[in-house]
């Protein structure tokens, strides 16, 4: 696949890449399952998975 711009921030990146990155070597690959295509490049991944994390709520005591 062609390279892909964020829709977050606009850089350019290769989805194809990410996909090869985030796959678990350990599962065994179903190629009925269609692949979902990232729409963020890495940093902007990150970025809101670490706001995400930010906002839980912290647990109460016991």
């Amino acid at each position: 696949m062609a390279m892909k711009k964020c829709i977050m921030c606009g850089r350019m990146f290769d989805p194809d890449q990410i996909v090869e990155d985030n796959k678990n070597p350990f599962l065994d690959d179903d190629e009925d399952m269609p692949k979902k295509v990232p729409s963020f490049c890495q940093l902007c991944e990150a970025k809101i998975r670490h706001e995400a994390d930010d906002i839980k709520k912290p647990s109460k005591p016991m």
